[in-house]
């Protein structure tokens, strides 16, 4: 056999004996995979002690802080493949908010979202941080956006990708699943939920290596019925984001997928409608995720609307990608 041979034979063993690892040892895979990620977009894994929690982040970057918040039963390895295409421009911060991810706690604290902004208040608090921009999605725009009503001064400009917490638009596929009393889709309780959820998140899947949709399908299933208790604080405990959006005048960037089938694209015409210093993106063929699903589209977005902060932010536009 030539050297090309032998090379090829080595690689096809070390193809083969990495299939058997994470068939064997699916979650320590899983994490080892979900590190390799984080290094390549330039983040590091951190722990900060705030009070009785133990906060888990992802910190990597340069230049003005950019925390941004994920979503229900998610973590913050959504913002990685986002954060590549922003870090040289900002410092990235995301936290794994208290109920999911790593973050811990010894007793169960409370779960409506003016509890929640103000945990992230206090971590931002024991980090040093005074000034930030702020950007979430989903259950992570709701808590970004009661930050900003909360501690207005605390927030440069806000980013809030397909925001929960607004109950007067329509209900897309996921919740006419929960108002007709059937599962939750959001809450996973074995592989085919977790799959299934994934489905409706996306037009077009992102690739996913199966030990990691197999370790996030397991440790979300081992949080279920917390996952329960968390919607449900969202749900009747906590104030519609109709109700304050109006009082946030912090400069706020409002992007939503024109697929999403969790929280209805309509949100974006409505919130846009409520809050006075915004500006709305449609995202075209993206679902709820649009930070994973095309996340240099959105970096893009991002920084053009940092860029017009300082001359004519008050002026709301409308923009299609």
């Amino acid at each position: 056999m030539n050297l090309i041979s032998w090379l090829l034979l080595a690689l096809a063993l070390v193809a083969a004996v990495l299939v058997v690892l994470s068939r064997l040892w699916p979650s320590p895979f899983a994490r080892l995979l979900l590190a390799m990620e984080r290094r390549a977009c330039g983040l590091n894994s951190r722990w900060k002690r705030v009070g009785d929690m133990d906060w888990h982040y992802l910190d990597g970057g340069r230049g003005e802080p950019l925390v941004l918040l994920h979503g229900f039963n998610a973590d913050a390895h959504h913002f990685p493949r986002l954060a590549r295409f922003l870090r040289r421009d900002f410092r990235i911060l995301a936290p794994d908010l208290p109920g999911f991810g790593l973050t811990r706690y010894a007793d169960d604290p409370p779960f409506d979202i003016d509890a929640q902004a103000q945990r992230v208040i206090n971590w931002l608090d024991a980090l040093g941080i005074e000034r930030c921009y702020l950007g979430g999605n989903s259950m992570g725009g709701y808590v970004a956006a009661t930050v900003a009503r909360i501690a207005p001064d605390r927030v440069k400009a806000l980013w809030l990708l397909a925001p929960g917490g607004l109950q007067e638009a329509p209900y897309a596929e996921l919740f006419q699943e929960v108002a007709a009393g059937r599962h939750n889709p959001l809450v996973v309780r074995n592989q085919a939920d977790f799959e299934r959820l994934v489905d409706m998140c996306f037009v077009k899947r992102p690739w996913m290596p199966r030990p990691i949709r197999q370790h996030l399908a397991e440790h979300a299933a081992t949080g279920c019925e917390r996952a329960l208790a968390i919607f449900a604080a969202l749900r009747f405990e906590s104030p519609p984001l109709e109700s304050f959006a109006g009082e946030i005048t912090t400069p706020t960037l409002i992007t939503w997928g024109d697929h999403d089938r969790v929280l209805h694209p309509d949100g974006l015409e409505l919130l846009g409608s409520l809050m006075p210093n915004s500006r709305t993106q449609t995202m075209k063929a993206t679902g709820h995720l649009p930070m994973l699903e095309h996340p240099r589209a959105c970096a893009d977005a991002w920084l053009a609307f940092r860029s017009d902060l300082p001359a004519g932010h008050q002026h709301p536009q409308q923009c299609s990608l």
